[in-house]
């Protein structure tokens, strides 16, 4: 029995012999098992053993190739296996399959690899200066594009097209495509524009035309502006660069202003104490700095006397929301109740009308 299973895997089928065939077939039909076997090594071995070092780029560089991994470990059984027979004219076949195999995950790893690279560096792990989230968000999306286009071209030339006569059309074509992808172009160099000339970072509060939100993406043709009221505006890098943007995070700190209007019959001496009572509100809030506070006899409108109000916070900023609202409010709750005591009444819009006889 042993020498007819010796026998039979000994013949030759074009050139090859039955045992390297079917340790060639053995080998593919084992790939799902050998796959997970290596993954949990990886997951279960390297990754703890990685964890324990002081350096980033063993963890970067592993986190990379964890996605290709199953691609590498398909390759390389395809190579052991199949690319060991003698295929005739499928060789050329087998030849372009194994190069896709390979370029493909390592397409994939390069632009894993360079993104979170970039990311660590600039996130300030890798450096103790803080750099602009958007900026750095661009530049990983021209990284990931320029990988993307060498893989293009490496499988174009893999499966036989002329790259060189490839990029030379490309380029005697290039102002056709330029003027087909204008709007594309133009958004591009807007986002570059925007982030590189710092008018927002991501997490920033913009008002922008009559829309206000956190800047929560920047992409390469447009910028992702989440609204207060949860929707997401998508909005073109053009339109963002060509329109006024007001980025409230980097007021640097809390102001506000606002117009008290009290009746006209309040005596003059009652609008001085008025006055009065607002400084002191202002004054007595921990939070406000009353050297920045103005306030001021400032008109008569229509229906009351109207008091200016000016203030600074000492060192509350515009991302400090639910601070900032409660310092408001309890100078706002301190001028009312001192009104009330001090007999002045806030103005409600009034006519009075006289009647000739």
């Amino acid at each position: 029995m042993l020498d007819l299973i010796i026998t039979f895997f000994s013949k030759q089928i074009s050139d090859n012999y039955i045992y390297e065939i079917t340790i060639a077939i053995l080998l593919l039909c084992l790939y799902p098992i050998i796959s997970r076997i290596i993954n949990f090594i990886v997951k279960n071995y390297f990754e703890k053993w990685i964890n324990r070092t002081t350096t980033k780029i063993d963890s970067i560089i592993l986190s990379s190739i964890v996605p290709s991994i199953n691609l590498f470990i398909l390759a390389g059984l395809f190579y052991i296996g199949v690319m060991q027979l003698q295929l005739g004219g499928l060789q050329a076949v087998m030849d372009t399959i194994f190069n896709l195999l390979l370029i493909i995950p390592i397409v994939f790893f390069l632009i894993k690899f360079a993104t979170q690279s970039i990311s660590y560096y600039f996130s300030g792990k890798g450096k103790e200066a803080k750099f602009n989230e958007a900026a750095v968000d661009i530049l990983m999306q021209v990284v990931q594009v320029a990988f993307v286009v060498i893989g293009i071209l490496l499988i174009l030339s893999n499966l036989g097209y002329n790259i060189s006569a490839l990029l030379t059309g490309l380029g005697i074509g290039g102002l056709a495509f330029a003027l087909a992808s204008q709007d594309l172009l133009k958004n591009f160099f807007a986002g570059i524009s925007l982030v590189f000339d710092k008018a927002f970072n991501k997490g920033e509060r913009v008002k922008f035309d009559k829309y206000s939100g956190r800047i929560e993406e920047v992409r390469l043709r447009s910028t992702k502006l989440r609204t207060f009221e949860g929707t997401l505006l998508t909005i073109p890098n053009t339109k963002l660069s060509d329109n006024v943007v007001e980025n409230v995070s980097q007021i640097p700190k809390v102001r506000v202003s606002m117009t008290i209007g009290v009746e006209y019959s309040t005596s003059s001496k009652k609008l001085k104490q008025a006055k009065e009572i607002i400084y002191n509100a202002i004054k007595n809030n921990e939070h406000a700095d009353e050297e920045k506070a103005w306030i001021y006899f400032d008109n008569f409108s229509a229906y009351s006397l109207d008091i200016q109000v000016i203030y600074f916070a000492k060192e509350l900023t515009m991302e400090d929301w639910p601070k900032r609202v409660q310092f408001k409010e309890e100078i706002n709750f301190e001028i009312k109740e001192k009104f009330e005591k001090a007999g002045i009444v806030f103005a409600f819009p009034t006519q009075t009308i006289h009647i000739n006889k």
